[in-house]
């Protein structure tokens, strides 16, 4: 059975195009992200994942939870339900839609993705390959002193330099379309950037990966060289306690031995492991 015809047995047409109820959607999403955020307090990647399916459920049959009109009618003020009548998708709508949309197209399996690039050596240990380790060191000292400029964090995100704000924190962390970027170092961050930066270089498909998901790869590859891309010392792993709003948990840290630089830290509570 193609992909096609399982995404045309689940979608209701009855609900969605032009017979979508923008209200009933908007009751979906908002308890979708609810939803979502609960989940994420606990496993922050399911988290994401909660909400990504939740989208695409809405995307394509509207209910994703049952009885959804008979609760609009209820709970949803006949004002708000008015500026909903004859309503056509706005342009915000259109392109939470189309990301949707391009993110089931374009989203990779990563280990597989990394290893049909060339970037990762399967048989040797989850290491850089020898050719893709050097233009990541290239591009490790070509952005060394330019971490902070908005034009080379916007491009982590897709994003237009003046978009970029900086925020006044102890780590690199920058406001970027109303949302929050951090990294645990500057070690951290030059990492990201650098790998970026070569992936571009390195193959075009790395255009086409979500930029979510470009996000996740390049923090699980900012530990698969030994050296700290800061000051060149040996990266070692460490089981840490560290506090959070939530409380003290375990980690298992990722961090230079010379200048202290973290660079991943991995909950030990949570389905993930260090790339290593």
């Amino acid at each position: 059975m193609t992909e096609f015809s399982v995404v045309e047995r689940v979608r209701r047409p009855e609900y969605t195009g032009p017979n979508r109820c923008v209200p009933c959607t908007v009751v979906n999403v908002v308890i979708a992200a609810v939803v979502s955020t609960l989940v994420g307090v606990v496993v922050p990647l399911a988290g994401v994942a909660v909400f990504v399916a939740s989208l695409v459920s809405i995307y394509l049959r509207v209910y994703l939870v049952p009885g959804t009109p008979t609760l609009t009618k209820r709970y949803l003020p006949e004002s708000i339900r008015a500026r909903f009548d004859d309503h056509e998708a706005d342009d915000e709508e259109l392109e939470i839609i189309e990301k949707i949309e391009y993110h089931r197209e374009n989203a990779v399996e990563p280990e597989q993705f990394l290893v049909d690039e060339g970037v990762v050596a399967r048989d040797d240990g989850d290491r850089f390959t020898e050719d893709f380790a050097a233009l990541r060191d290239e591009h490790v000292e070509a952005n060394r002193d330019s971490l902070r400029e908005p034009a080379t964090l916007a491009t982590l995100f897709d994003a237009a330099p003046d978009s970029v704000a900086t925020t006044d924190r102890d780590y690199p962390a920058i406001e970027i379309d109303n949302r929050i970027r951090k990294w645990p170092s500057e070690a951290a961050l030059l990492a990201d950037v650098a790998t970026d930066a070569a992936m571009a270089a390195w193959t075009d498909r790395w255009a086409d990966v979500p930029v979510e998901q470009r996000g996740t790869i390049r923090e699980e590859l900012r530990t698969l060289e030994d050296d700290c891309p800061a000051c060149g010392g040996q990266i070692t792993t460490t089981a840490d306690t560290v506090e959070s709003c939530c409380g003290l948990h375990e980690v298992i840290a990722a961090e230079c031995g010379s200048c202290g630089d973290r660079l991943r830290e991995i909950d030990e509570n949570k389905e993930a492991k260090l790339t290593r």
